[in-house]
Protein backbone atom coordinates (compact mmCIF):
# COMPACT_ATOMS: atom_id res chain seq x y z
CA UNK A 1 0.00 0.00 0.00
CA UNK A 2 1.31 3.46 -0.91
CA UNK A 3 1.06 6.03 1.91
CA UNK A 4 1.71 9.75 1.66
CA UNK A 5 3.93 11.01 4.53
CA UNK A 6 2.43 13.33 7.10
CA UNK A 7 3.46 16.88 6.23
CA UNK A 8 3.17 20.18 8.02
CA UNK A 9 2.50 22.99 5.55
CA UNK A 10 3.04 26.67 6.31
CA UNK A 11 1.97 29.58 4.15
CA UNK A 12 -1.16 29.84 2.01
CA UNK A 13 -3.66 26.98 2.36
CA UNK A 14 -3.34 24.19 -0.18
CA UNK A 15 -6.49 22.57 -1.48
CA UNK A 16 -7.16 18.85 -1.23
CA UNK A 17 -7.60 18.91 -4.98
CA UNK A 18 -3.95 19.86 -5.45
CA UNK A 19 -2.90 17.02 -3.15
CA UNK A 20 -5.03 14.62 -5.17
CA UNK A 21 -3.45 15.85 -8.41
CA UNK A 22 0.08 15.42 -7.02
CA UNK A 23 -0.80 11.96 -5.77
CA UNK A 24 -2.18 10.99 -9.18
CA UNK A 25 0.94 12.29 -10.96
CA UNK A 26 3.08 10.09 -8.73
CA UNK A 27 0.95 7.08 -9.56
CA UNK A 28 1.21 7.61 -13.31
CA UNK A 29 4.92 8.45 -13.31
CA UNK A 30 6.40 7.02 -16.54
CA UNK A 31 9.25 5.54 -14.50
CA UNK A 32 6.83 3.03 -12.97
CA UNK A 33 5.99 -0.35 -14.49
CA UNK A 34 4.02 -0.10 -17.73
CA UNK A 35 2.39 -3.55 -17.47
CA UNK A 36 2.27 -4.10 -21.23
CA UNK A 37 2.06 -7.48 -22.88
CA UNK A 38 3.79 -8.59 -26.07
CA UNK A 39 2.31 -11.57 -27.88
CA UNK A 40 3.07 -13.37 -31.10
CA UNK A 41 1.54 -11.85 -34.22
CA UNK A 42 0.97 -8.30 -32.94
CA UNK A 43 0.73 -5.79 -35.76
CA UNK A 44 3.17 -2.88 -35.57
CA UNK A 45 4.31 0.33 -37.19
CA UNK A 46 7.91 1.57 -37.15
CA UNK A 47 8.81 5.19 -37.92
CA UNK A 48 12.38 6.40 -37.52
CA UNK A 49 12.28 9.20 -40.11
CA UNK A 50 10.28 11.99 -38.53
CA UNK A 51 7.87 11.67 -35.63
CA UNK A 52 4.19 10.70 -35.65
CA UNK A 53 2.03 13.80 -36.05
CA UNK A 54 -0.21 13.49 -32.99
CA UNK A 55 -2.26 16.51 -34.10
CA UNK A 56 -3.86 14.11 -36.58
CA UNK A 57 -4.86 11.44 -34.08
CA UNK A 58 -6.10 8.77 -34.44
CA UNK A 59 -3.13 7.84 -36.56
CA UNK A 60 -3.15 5.01 -39.07
CA UNK A 61 -2.70 2.11 -38.76
CA UNK A 62 -5.30 2.31 -36.01
CA UNK A 63 -5.29 -1.48 -35.64
CA UNK A 64 -1.56 -1.67 -34.85
CA UNK A 65 -1.12 -1.97 -31.08
CA UNK A 66 2.69 -1.62 -31.18
CA UNK A 67 4.66 1.42 -32.38
CA UNK A 68 8.47 1.57 -32.64
CA UNK A 69 9.79 5.16 -32.70
CA UNK A 70 13.06 7.02 -32.09
CA UNK A 71 13.87 7.68 -28.43
CA UNK A 72 15.67 10.97 -28.99
CA UNK A 73 13.55 12.51 -31.74
CA UNK A 74 10.17 11.96 -30.10
CA UNK A 75 9.12 14.24 -27.23
CA UNK A 76 7.34 12.93 -24.18
CA UNK A 77 4.07 14.37 -25.49
CA UNK A 78 4.19 12.13 -28.57
CA UNK A 79 4.88 9.01 -26.53
CA UNK A 80 2.15 9.82 -24.02
CA UNK A 81 -0.37 10.58 -26.79
CA UNK A 82 0.27 7.19 -28.39
CA UNK A 83 -0.06 5.47 -25.03
CA UNK A 84 -3.29 7.35 -24.32
CA UNK A 85 -4.58 5.90 -27.59
CA UNK A 86 -3.86 2.42 -26.26
CA UNK A 87 -0.57 1.86 -28.10
CA UNK A 88 2.47 0.03 -26.77
CA UNK A 89 5.44 2.31 -27.45
CA UNK A 90 8.88 0.87 -28.16
CA UNK A 91 11.70 3.42 -28.14
CA UNK A 92 14.59 2.90 -30.56
CA UNK A 93 18.19 3.88 -29.88
CA UNK A 94 21.60 2.63 -30.93
CA UNK A 95 23.23 0.59 -28.18
CA UNK A 96 26.19 -0.59 -30.25
CA UNK A 97 27.43 2.54 -32.01
CA UNK A 98 28.31 6.14 -31.22
CA UNK A 99 26.38 8.56 -33.44
CA UNK A 100 28.09 11.94 -33.67
CA UNK A 101 24.84 13.93 -33.81
CA UNK A 102 23.46 12.70 -30.48
CA UNK A 103 23.50 15.06 -27.51
CA UNK A 104 25.58 12.63 -25.45
CA UNK A 105 28.19 11.89 -28.12
CA UNK A 106 30.96 13.76 -26.27
CA UNK A 107 30.60 11.31 -23.41
CA UNK A 108 32.02 8.50 -25.56
CA UNK A 109 35.72 8.05 -24.79
CA UNK A 110 38.04 7.68 -27.78
CA UNK A 111 39.37 4.41 -26.33
CA UNK A 112 35.86 2.94 -26.55
CA UNK A 113 35.35 3.79 -30.23
CA UNK A 114 36.01 1.28 -33.00
CA UNK A 115 35.85 1.50 -36.75
CA UNK A 116 33.49 3.72 -38.72
CA UNK A 117 30.50 1.93 -40.19
CA UNK A 118 31.18 1.87 -43.96
CA UNK A 119 27.66 2.98 -44.87
CA UNK A 120 27.37 5.60 -42.10
CA UNK A 121 30.37 7.92 -41.74
CA UNK A 122 28.74 9.60 -38.74
CA UNK A 123 28.81 6.38 -36.71
CA UNK A 124 31.41 4.16 -35.02
CA UNK A 125 31.22 0.80 -33.28
CA UNK A 126 31.67 0.93 -29.49
CA UNK A 127 33.26 -1.27 -26.84
CA UNK A 128 30.08 -2.56 -25.23
CA UNK A 129 31.83 -3.99 -22.17
CA UNK A 130 33.29 -0.63 -21.13
CA UNK A 131 31.97 0.78 -17.87
CA UNK A 132 31.91 4.21 -19.48
CA UNK A 133 29.70 2.87 -22.28
CA UNK A 134 27.45 1.17 -19.73
CA UNK A 135 27.07 4.50 -17.93
CA UNK A 136 25.94 6.20 -21.14
CA UNK A 137 23.47 3.42 -21.90
CA UNK A 138 22.16 3.52 -18.33
CA UNK A 139 21.26 7.16 -18.91
CA UNK A 140 19.60 6.36 -22.23
CA UNK A 141 17.51 3.62 -20.67
CA UNK A 142 16.47 5.99 -17.89
CA UNK A 143 15.56 8.61 -20.52
CA UNK A 144 13.28 6.04 -22.14
CA UNK A 145 11.64 5.39 -18.79
CA UNK A 146 11.29 9.09 -18.03
CA UNK A 147 9.56 9.68 -21.36
CA UNK A 148 7.17 6.82 -20.67
CA UNK A 149 8.41 4.24 -23.18
CA UNK A 150 6.97 0.79 -22.62
CA UNK A 151 9.98 -0.98 -24.11
CA UNK A 152 13.34 -0.34 -25.74
CA UNK A 153 14.70 -1.42 -29.13
CA UNK A 154 18.51 -1.30 -28.75
CA UNK A 155 20.05 -1.42 -32.22
CA UNK A 156 23.50 -2.42 -33.47
CA UNK A 157 24.16 -5.07 -30.85
CA UNK A 158 25.58 -7.33 -33.57
CA UNK A 159 28.90 -5.53 -33.94
CA UNK A 160 30.62 -8.91 -33.55
CA UNK A 161 29.32 -9.81 -37.02
CA UNK A 162 31.05 -6.78 -38.54
CA UNK A 163 34.53 -5.36 -38.99
CA UNK A 164 34.32 -3.39 -35.75
CA UNK A 165 37.98 -2.88 -34.83
CA UNK A 166 37.34 -3.85 -31.21
CA UNK A 167 37.50 -7.67 -31.44
CA UNK A 168 33.88 -7.93 -30.27
CA UNK A 169 32.57 -11.49 -29.93
CA UNK A 170 29.09 -12.96 -29.77
CA UNK A 171 29.61 -13.75 -26.08
CA UNK A 172 30.10 -9.99 -25.52
CA UNK A 173 26.74 -9.32 -27.15
CA UNK A 174 24.98 -11.94 -25.03
CA UNK A 175 26.34 -10.46 -21.81
CA UNK A 176 25.53 -6.92 -22.98
CA UNK A 177 21.92 -7.78 -23.77
CA UNK A 178 21.49 -9.51 -20.42
CA UNK A 179 22.77 -6.39 -18.71
CA UNK A 180 20.42 -4.11 -20.65
CA UNK A 181 17.49 -6.39 -19.90
CA UNK A 182 18.15 -5.97 -16.17
CA UNK A 183 18.51 -2.20 -16.52
CA UNK A 184 15.22 -1.90 -18.43
CA UNK A 185 13.48 -4.12 -15.88
CA UNK A 186 14.38 -1.66 -13.12
CA UNK A 187 11.85 0.70 -14.71
CA UNK A 188 9.30 -1.93 -15.65
CA UNK A 189 10.26 -1.70 -19.33
CA UNK A 190 10.48 -4.56 -21.81
CA UNK A 191 13.35 -5.12 -24.24
CA UNK A 192 13.82 -6.68 -27.67
CA UNK A 193 16.70 -8.29 -29.55
CA UNK A 194 17.59 -6.66 -32.88
CA UNK A 195 18.84 -9.01 -35.63
CA UNK A 196 21.87 -10.85 -34.08
CA UNK A 197 20.67 -14.26 -35.29
CA UNK A 198 23.74 -16.04 -33.94
CA UNK A 199 22.56 -15.40 -30.37
CA UNK A 200 18.78 -15.61 -30.79
CA UNK A 201 18.42 -18.91 -28.94
CA UNK A 202 20.70 -17.80 -26.13
CA UNK A 203 18.57 -14.75 -25.39
CA UNK A 204 15.02 -15.79 -26.37
CA UNK A 205 14.08 -16.78 -22.78
CA UNK A 206 14.77 -13.29 -21.38
CA UNK A 207 13.86 -11.06 -24.35
CA UNK A 208 10.27 -9.86 -24.71
CA UNK A 209 10.29 -9.57 -28.49
CA UNK A 210 12.61 -9.58 -31.48
CA UNK A 211 13.09 -7.05 -34.29
CA UNK A 212 14.46 -8.37 -37.55
CA UNK A 213 15.38 -6.85 -40.87
CA UNK A 214 15.24 -8.84 -44.09
CA UNK A 215 15.12 -12.39 -42.70
CA UNK A 216 12.77 -13.34 -45.55
CA UNK A 217 15.12 -12.00 -48.19
CA UNK A 218 18.04 -13.78 -46.52
CA UNK A 219 16.08 -17.02 -45.83
CA UNK A 220 16.68 -16.71 -42.08
CA UNK A 221 13.21 -16.33 -40.53
CA UNK A 222 13.16 -19.93 -39.29
CA UNK A 223 15.83 -18.90 -36.77
CA UNK A 224 13.07 -17.31 -34.68
CA UNK A 225 11.24 -20.56 -33.97
CA UNK A 226 12.05 -20.38 -30.25
CA UNK A 227 10.79 -16.80 -29.92
CA UNK A 228 7.53 -17.76 -31.59
CA UNK A 229 7.18 -20.96 -29.55
CA UNK A 230 7.38 -18.77 -26.43
CA UNK A 231 4.51 -16.64 -27.82
CA UNK A 232 6.84 -13.69 -28.30
CA UNK A 233 6.43 -11.43 -31.33
CA UNK A 234 9.02 -11.13 -34.08
CA UNK A 235 8.63 -7.65 -35.54
CA UNK A 236 9.85 -8.34 -39.04
CA UNK A 237 10.80 -5.59 -41.52
CA UNK A 238 11.38 -6.16 -45.22
CA UNK A 239 12.48 -3.60 -47.81
CA UNK A 240 11.03 -4.88 -51.12
CA UNK A 241 11.72 -3.07 -54.38
CA UNK A 242 9.41 -1.74 -55.59
CA UNK A 243 7.43 -1.09 -52.43
CA UNK A 244 3.78 -1.64 -53.33
CA UNK A 245 0.81 -3.88 -52.57
CA UNK A 246 2.07 -6.55 -54.97
CA UNK A 247 5.17 -7.00 -52.79
CA UNK A 248 2.93 -8.85 -50.34
CA UNK A 249 2.75 -11.68 -52.88
CA UNK A 250 6.53 -12.09 -52.90
CA UNK A 251 9.10 -13.66 -50.61
CA UNK A 252 8.70 -10.84 -48.05
CA UNK A 253 5.40 -12.37 -46.98
CA UNK A 254 5.60 -15.92 -48.31
CA UNK A 255 9.12 -16.96 -47.30
CA UNK A 256 9.77 -19.79 -44.88
CA UNK A 257 9.07 -18.84 -41.26
CA UNK A 258 7.38 -15.55 -42.12
CA UNK A 259 3.78 -16.58 -41.49
CA UNK A 260 3.90 -16.51 -37.67
CA UNK A 261 5.82 -13.24 -37.42
CA UNK A 262 4.61 -9.64 -37.51
CA UNK A 263 5.68 -8.51 -40.96
CA UNK A 264 5.77 -4.95 -42.28
CA UNK A 265 7.00 -3.79 -45.68
CA UNK A 266 8.83 -0.47 -45.58
CA UNK A 267 10.90 1.91 -47.63
CA UNK A 268 14.50 2.06 -46.40
CA UNK A 269 13.89 5.54 -45.04
CA UNK A 270 11.52 4.04 -42.44
CA UNK A 271 9.09 6.90 -42.91
CA UNK A 272 5.33 6.71 -42.34
CA UNK A 273 4.60 4.55 -45.40
CA UNK A 274 3.94 0.87 -44.77
CA UNK A 275 2.39 -2.13 -46.51
CA UNK A 276 1.30 -5.33 -44.79
CA UNK A 277 1.02 -8.91 -45.95
CA UNK A 278 -2.76 -8.65 -46.20
CA UNK A 279 -2.21 -6.03 -48.91
CA UNK A 280 -3.22 -3.07 -46.73
CA UNK A 281 -1.42 0.25 -46.94
CA UNK A 282 -0.92 3.23 -44.61
CA UNK A 283 0.89 6.54 -44.78
CA UNK A 284 1.13 7.70 -41.19
CA UNK A 285 1.35 11.51 -41.02
CA UNK A 286 4.72 12.61 -39.66
CA UNK A 287 6.62 15.73 -38.73
CA UNK A 288 10.27 16.23 -39.67
CA UNK A 289 12.80 14.55 -37.39
CA UNK A 290 16.16 15.77 -36.10
CA UNK A 291 18.58 13.03 -37.15
CA UNK A 292 21.45 13.94 -39.50
CA UNK A 293 22.06 12.60 -43.00
CA UNK A 294 22.41 8.84 -43.25
CA UNK A 295 22.70 7.25 -46.69
CA UNK A 296 20.54 4.25 -47.44
CA UNK A 297 22.13 0.84 -47.69
CA UNK A 298 21.22 -1.50 -50.52
CA UNK A 299 19.77 -4.83 -49.38
CA UNK A 300 22.15 -7.76 -49.51
CA UNK A 301 21.50 -10.58 -51.98
CA UNK A 302 19.90 -13.74 -50.56
CA UNK A 303 22.30 -15.91 -48.57
CA UNK A 304 21.99 -19.36 -47.01
CA UNK A 305 21.03 -19.42 -43.32
CA UNK A 306 23.90 -19.11 -40.89
CA UNK A 307 24.69 -21.84 -38.34
CA UNK A 308 22.85 -21.79 -35.02
CA UNK A 309 24.24 -20.30 -31.81
CA UNK A 310 25.89 -23.59 -30.88
CA UNK A 311 29.04 -22.66 -32.75
CA UNK A 312 31.90 -21.18 -30.68
CA UNK A 313 32.38 -17.41 -30.71
CA UNK A 314 34.71 -16.11 -33.39
CA UNK A 315 36.31 -12.70 -33.88
CA UNK A 316 34.35 -10.55 -36.31
CA UNK A 317 37.46 -10.15 -38.45
CA UNK A 318 37.16 -13.80 -39.50
CA UNK A 319 34.39 -12.86 -41.92
CA UNK A 320 35.08 -10.97 -45.12
CA UNK A 321 33.44 -7.57 -45.13
CA UNK A 322 31.58 -8.38 -48.34
CA UNK A 323 29.53 -11.05 -46.57
CA UNK A 324 28.29 -8.86 -43.74
CA UNK A 325 24.55 -8.58 -43.25
CA UNK A 326 22.62 -5.36 -42.61
CA UNK A 327 23.43 -4.43 -39.03
CA UNK A 328 21.61 -1.23 -38.35
CA UNK A 329 18.21 0.18 -39.03
CA UNK A 330 18.38 2.26 -42.19
CA UNK A 331 17.80 5.97 -41.66
CA UNK A 332 18.59 8.90 -43.98
CA UNK A 333 17.98 12.62 -43.55
CA UNK A 334 14.55 13.70 -42.29
CA UNK A 335 12.16 15.06 -44.87
CA UNK A 336 9.13 17.31 -44.47
CA UNK A 337 5.97 15.65 -43.24
CA UNK A 338 3.56 14.26 -45.78
CA UNK A 339 -0.19 14.08 -45.61
CA UNK A 340 -0.83 12.68 -49.06
CA UNK A 341 0.19 9.24 -50.23
CA UNK A 342 -0.18 9.99 -53.93
CA UNK A 343 3.01 9.48 -55.88
CA UNK A 344 3.77 12.79 -57.56
CA UNK A 345 6.85 13.98 -59.44
CA UNK A 346 9.20 16.22 -57.43
CA UNK A 347 8.01 19.80 -57.14
CA UNK A 348 11.55 20.81 -58.06
CA UNK A 349 13.19 18.39 -60.45
CA UNK A 350 16.65 17.49 -59.07
CA UNK A 351 19.52 18.96 -61.01
CA UNK A 352 17.48 21.38 -63.13
CA UNK A 353 19.04 24.49 -61.65
CA UNK A 354 15.96 25.47 -59.62
CA UNK A 355 15.87 26.71 -56.06
CA UNK A 356 17.01 30.24 -56.87
CA UNK A 357 20.47 29.25 -58.09
CA UNK A 358 21.61 27.91 -54.71
CA UNK A 359 23.49 24.63 -54.23
CA UNK A 360 22.95 21.94 -51.60
CA UNK A 361 25.88 20.54 -49.62
CA UNK A 362 26.87 16.88 -49.28
CA UNK A 363 24.02 14.87 -47.65
CA UNK A 364 21.52 17.76 -47.96
CA UNK A 365 18.08 17.29 -49.50
CA UNK A 366 17.92 18.43 -53.12
CA UNK A 367 14.47 17.41 -54.36
CA UNK A 368 11.21 15.62 -53.66
CA UNK A 369 7.51 16.22 -53.26
CA UNK A 370 6.80 19.80 -52.13
CA UNK A 371 10.54 20.57 -52.03
CA UNK A 372 11.17 24.31 -52.52
CA UNK A 373 14.90 24.45 -51.77
CA UNK A 374 18.10 23.98 -53.74
CA UNK A 375 18.01 21.32 -56.44
CA UNK A 376 21.67 21.41 -57.51
CA UNK A 377 24.48 19.87 -55.44
CA UNK A 378 27.90 21.27 -54.77
CA UNK A 379 30.66 19.57 -56.77
CA UNK A 380 31.51 16.68 -56.84
CA UNK A 381 28.13 15.50 -55.50
CA UNK A 382 25.00 14.75 -57.51
CA UNK A 383 21.34 14.74 -56.58
CA UNK A 384 20.15 11.15 -56.29
CA UNK A 385 16.79 9.64 -55.45
CA UNK A 386 16.89 8.00 -52.02
CA UNK A 387 13.14 7.43 -51.98
CA UNK A 388 11.79 8.86 -55.25
CA UNK A 389 9.57 10.70 -55.81
CA UNK A 390 9.44 11.74 -52.15
CA UNK A 391 13.07 12.47 -51.37
CA UNK A 392 16.36 13.21 -53.15
CA UNK A 393 19.75 13.73 -51.52
CA UNK A 394 23.22 15.04 -52.47
CA UNK A 395 25.44 11.95 -52.57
Amino acid sequence: MFHLPKTTISGPPVSLGLFALLFWLVLISPSLCQNVTFTRGQKFQIILLGIPDISKMPLPPTDAPVWDIDLFDNPTATIQALKAAGKIVICYFSAGTAEDWRDDYRQFAAADLGKVLPEWPNEKWIRTGSQSIRSIMTKRIKLAADKGCDAIDPDNTDGYQNDNGLNLRNTDAIEYMRWMQKEAAKYGMKIGLKNSLDIVNDLAPIMDFAVNEQCAQLSECDAYAQFLALNKPVFHIEYPTPLNAQAANGVSCTGSGVDKGSTILKDMTLNGIAYYCDGSYVDTPTLGGTSPPRPSKSPKPPQPPRPSTSRPPVPSSSRPVSSLRPSTTLRPTPVPSRTSSAARPPTSTPGNGGGGGCKSKHWDQCGGNDWKGCTVCESPYTCKGVSPPYYYQCL
